[in-house]
């Protein structure tokens, strides 16, 4: 199979082209699959945990070819592909995948890797809590996505367009799945995932008292402020956030799991805190 997106940028349509590589993919005959990669030009680093997603299924090996030697430089640094080639700049998050039982190694990854790379002025309280709001993403998908792949995550740095992105994806079975067998509740993929992105809602049982969440409000409040963005397909449905602007569409194939990716805006100058923190700020 050839992939024919030229180009797969952080968005609506670079959702759309993982999507149709992943059908391409389940459409061919079991056994080793041949991606012809010639006509791909570009890939933001970050994007390779939903093409993780996409294509890594049990039995079925996938070779990536004739790729342009910027895109395999790409994937070898990020680990991606084997090759161990080092990232001197730093602005690598790696490409890794989780079994769902890693929730500490999840955990020490997001530590490790949400300081530096030009985030902004905020306090160690804030910097916690939006690592705690990542930690849940994480541990929602253990809890919701059935996915019996894991969890994949990446990010990327990008010094010239002064963002820093994050993505992590699953191959499960989607948010209108688990809201149509927590809930019992029919909805189309964009207002599902519309549903769960608010606060206040939640597909997660009661624990002790304690209702859980997707853990994005304090990353959504943030982003507002920040003037970064949230990009999440799941099925059928692309959602985004940028700024107080909320966009909702139906994408042309399923995007089989969830992928949620966080862009912040690293040329962000404000300084930030918790409301009633009295931490002093701190440069990570």
């Amino acid at each position: 199979m050839r992939i024919n997106a030229p180009k797969i940028y952080t968005d609506e349509q670079g959702f759309a082209d993982i999507a149709r590589i992943h059908a391409a993919i389940e459409n061919e005959r079991p056994g080793e699959v041949l991606v012809d990669c010639s006509r791909l030009e570009w890939l933001d680093a970050n994007m390779c945990a939903p093409l993780a997603a996409a294509v890594i299924a049990p039995n079925r090996p996938i070779v990536l070819q004739q790729l342009r030697p910027s895109i395999r430089a790409i994937l070898e640094k990020n680990g991606f592909l084997p090759g161990g080639r080092p990232d001197p700049h730093g602005t690598t998050i790696r490409c890794q995948q989780f079994e769902v039982t890693s929730s500490a190694d999840f955990a020490s990854y997001v530590e490790r890797n949400f300081r530096g790379r030009g985030l902004p002025l905020m306090s160690g309280g804030l910097l916690r809590e939006l690592r705690r709001s990542i930690f849940e993403l994480f541990e929602n998908a253990v809890t919701h996505s059935q996915t019996e792949l894991g969890i994949f995550a990446c990010g990327q740095f990008f010094p010239t367009k002064q963002r820093l992105h994050f993505c992590l994806a699953d191959r499960g079975i989607g948010i209108p799945g688990a809201i149509r067998n927590y809930l019992n509740v029919e909805m189309r993929a964009p207002e599902a995932i519309d549903w769960a992105m608010t606060g206040q809602n939640t597909t997660r049982l009661v624990s002790n008292g304690v209702p859980g969440g997707l853990g994005l409000k304090i990353i959504r409040d943030f982003i507002v402020q920040n003037e970064g963005a949230i990009y999440v397909a799941s099925d059928n449905g692309f959602w985004s956030v940028t700024g107080v602007k909320v966009g909702k569409r139906l994408l042309p194939a399923p995007f089989p799991g969830t992928v949620v990716d966080i862009e912040i805006n690293t040329a962000d100058n404000k300084a930030y805190q918790l409301i009633g923190e009295l931490d002093p700020m701190a440069i990570f």
